[in-house]
């Protein structure tokens, strides 16, 4: 027989079992979520997840807008910058003209300030004169304040686009980083509707499971298999941009494109608006034209039988502008094209016009063909290694 003392143990160890086992029954059936709880809870997911994809959509075409802003913004900026160097390039010469002026009037010998006045005939003559000498000074002045007030309303222009550049490029910021907190929000939303979703298939698979073992129950069904065969929709997308660009030569019927000629030349911003005001009046809006004449001032530029600098190879006496040309200064003044200044920064940056790649001269057709020269004819001019 079994003592009381071991019944008693018995007994308690038990009931100890029996409580244990009921509270681990509770437990297991207050956690697990029903199959409609979580459907509700995986449609709210989706709905989420939908609304915050369409978000993310909205802000990446804002920032692509932006984006595009910026780059448009800063090429405004450039072709300021471009523009005010070329402006103060003609201050500079019309105020180094006038101190031409100024010292021949006073130092010229026979033709000096007070030979003219005091050469004068009569009172009548005497006051003409003077007349003479204060419009020459009223000139000059005018041009000065006219170039100085064209200098500030660029310079102006210039601090504005620099401005809204630079709120551009806050605003760039800030939507970067709301785009990356709503990318880290979308994959956490991810996360969790992908947990919800398979928590829901084995709520299903266990709902399926214990309705066929009620129903075998019911029928008297003594035992049996239960095959489950879940089904489920997969779904792939594949949604991207792909961009192809043709790269290719400009050409001309010549046979002549643009090159690389590994020769980049640092130049300051007044030598890249001289250059261009040069192009734009040799080869008028061809694009070819200008860097066929482009590449003749850098070989010059690189020739020890040239001056090596772009100012001194376009001032050359005899060559093609003189400082302080009237029409050179009129381009400088209303700044250059934009397809000038690309021309111009093109052959800075080494590009070269390949027909014309080793000519250090040309001439306009015409005159080629008045002179018997022949060459390479790329946009109305004649272009040729030497005479």
């Amino acid at each position: 027989m079994i003592s009381r003392k071991k019944k008693r143990i018995l007994r308690l160890g038990l009931g100890l079992f029996c409580t244990v086992t009921i509270a681990s029954v509770n437990t297991s059936v207050y956690a697990t979520p029903s199959s409609s709880e979580l459907e509700g809870k995986t449609s709210e997911l989706q709905s989420e997840l939908n609304s915050l994809n369409s978000e993310l959509d909205s802000l990446g075409q804002e920032l692509d807008d932006v984006a595009t802003q910026i780059e448009t913004m800063a090429a405004e900026v450039e072709k300021t910058k471009l523009d005010l160097a070329a402006a103060k390039l003609n201050e500079d010469s019309q105020y180094s003209s006038m101190k031409n002026r100024i010292k021949f009037m006073y130092e010229g010998g026979n033709l000096s300030l007070l030979t003219i006045l005091f050469s004068s005939e009569n009172m009548s003559d005497f006051l003409n004169k003077a007349e003479y000498v204060s419009t020459i000074s009223e000139y000059d002045r005018d041009m000065l304040d006219e170039l100085h007030e064209i200098c500030s309303v660029v310079e102006e222009k210039q601090n504005s686009l620099t401005k809204k550049q630079e709120e551009l490029s806050s605003m760039q910021e800030e939507l970067s980083q709301k785009k990356e907190a709503l990318t880290s929000k979308i994959s956490s939303t991810s996360g969790a509707l992908a947990d919800y979703s398979a928590q829901l298939e084995h709520a299903k698979a266990a709902e399926a499971a214990l309705a066929t073992a009620q129903n075998n129950k019911v029928s008297g069904s003594v035992g049996g298999n239960v095959t489950e065969t879940p089904a489920g929709n997969n779904g792939s997308g594949n949604n991207g941009n792909t961009n192809s660009g043709n790269g290719g030569s400009i050409s001309d019927g010549n046979g002549g494109s643009a090159i690389d000629s590994g020769n980049s030349t640092p130049a300051p911003v007044n030598d890249v608006a001289l250059l261009a005001a040069v192009l734009e009046l040799e080869s008028g809006a061809s694009y070819d034209g200008m860097l066929a004449v482009g590449t003749v001032i850098m070989n010059r530029v690189y020739s020890p039988s040239f001056p090596n600098s772009i100012p001194e190879v376009i001032y050359q006496p005899g060559q093609f502008y003189p400082e302080g040309n009237p029409v050179l200064n009129g381009v400088l003044a209303r700044g250059p094209s934009g397809s000038a200044y690309s021309a111009a920064q093109a052959v800075i940056g080494g590009t070269r016009y390949s027909s014309v790649a080793d000519c250090y001269f040309f001439y306009s057709d015409w005159y080629a063909q008045q002179q018997g020269v022949t060459g390479v004819n790329v946009a109305g001019n004649v272009f040729f290694k030497s005479y």
